[in-house]
């Protein structure tokens, strides 16, 4: 394997980590979302307080900082 497909292989994954935490930041967005709706039942912000606790809680959600940064920042951070 020459190193431009190994440099492409490698940047496919981190794409796919990336995306994969994007997803979860949306998910856990969403379920806050419904959280604070007043119209919504018991039930269902139960449901998605589970939801949230299984997708790794507040710090799951990307926006949830409490200092904003770039995400080349974040994820040298993570690193």
């Amino acid at each position: 394997m020459d190193s431009a497909g190994a440099k492409s292989n490698l940047s496919q994954d981190m794409q796919e980590i990336t995306q994969g935490k994007e997803d979860i930041s949306k998910q856990v967005q969403g379920h806050k979302a419904n959280l604070s709706n007043p119209n919504t039942s018991q039930s269902s912000k139960e449901h998605s307080r589970q939801i949230i606790d299984e997708l790794g809680g507040d710090s799951a959600h990307m926006g949830g900082e409490d200092q904003p940064r770039s995400r080349a920042a974040a994820e040298s951070l993570e690193k």
